[in-house]
């Protein structure tokens, strides 16, 4: 198969990833997550790249989602704590008691204790990898949708959700470790989860300053696009114009040039 060939192969997920770029105007590729119960799996798919050093996973989200790769991961490639939350490996001790969090991010063992039973991870031994690839060349049915924006357009994204079927929309914060809490809350719980990038994310995945990280399940994808699309009709739109371009402004200019009309 020839590279061009995989943008005609769209599909469902291809085309409601290409209408949300288009209505978001999103600058980093929307990320679909496959979990594998079994690591064979992963040699199944021809476009997998397998990591060559041991990485994170906050590290893969942003090769995949900037570089447009896929990648395919086990619980040998990417650190303890990331592999932990994924339900891929167990905690080493140092971490689940607090230590690990007390170094830095916590005052007490104690206080890492609770920081590190604050957050949410998909149940142990259920899968041992994951595939991690842009979702516009719909190859697969994901498990998990990811998506990267700025604070409009991540509004703009949770009003889509709330257009139909109303109901408010709550999230949490825990701290460090917010791409992960992200992902296994919304696996665990079925609703969209919303993250404030963490300390990690931005050291090791790169994430600017002004973006926020959404996951959701993947049947939500058409809610939201279908959403996007009436509030595109009704004028909410992104980016989103300011009031002033459309205010005479007549005023103001005379009172830099006393001659203006």
């Amino acid at each position: 198969m020839q590279a061009g060939d995989r943008w005609k192969m769209e599909g469902k997920w291809g085309k409601l990833t290409r209408k949300l770029e288009a209505l978001l105007r999103l600058k980093s590729f929307p990320v679909g997550l496959k979990f594998l119960e079994d690591e064979g799996e992963l040699a199944k798919n021809s476009w997998v790249r397998r990591p060559e050093k041991r990485t994170t996973l906050c590290q893969l989200i942003t090769v995949v989602r900037t570089f447009d790769w896929t990648i395919g991961i086990t619980r040998n490639d990417i650190n303890a704590h990331g592999a932990n939350v994924l339900g891929m490996a167990g905690i080493p001790k140092a971490i689940e008691d607090g230590t690990t969090w007390s170094i830095v991010w916590n005052k007490t063992k104690e206080d890492g204790k609770k920081h590190e039973n604050s957050l949410a991870k998909i149940p142990q031994g259920k899968f041992e990898s994951l595939i991690l690839a842009p979702l516009s060349y719909n190859p697969f049915d994901p498990d998990l949708i990811i998506i990267f924006g700025n604070p409009a357009q991540v509004m703009l994204f949770m009003n889509a959700i709330q257009f139909e079927g109303y109901e408010p929309l709550e999230f949490s914060f825990v701290g460090e470790g917010s791409g992960e809490d992200c992902i296994a809350r919304c696996y665990l719980t079925g609703k969209p989860s919303l993250a404030i990038p963490c300390y990690g994310d931005r050291r090791y995945g790169h994430v600017q300053d002004d973006e926020l990280e959404v996951v959701i399940p993947p049947g939500m994808l058409e809610r939201v696009v279908d959403g996007l699309e009436e509030l595109y009709r009704r004028g909410i739109r992104y980016p989103i114009p300011y009031f002033g371009a459309e205010a005479d402004a007549t005023e103001v200019l005379k009172k830099t040039y006393p001659n203006y009309t």
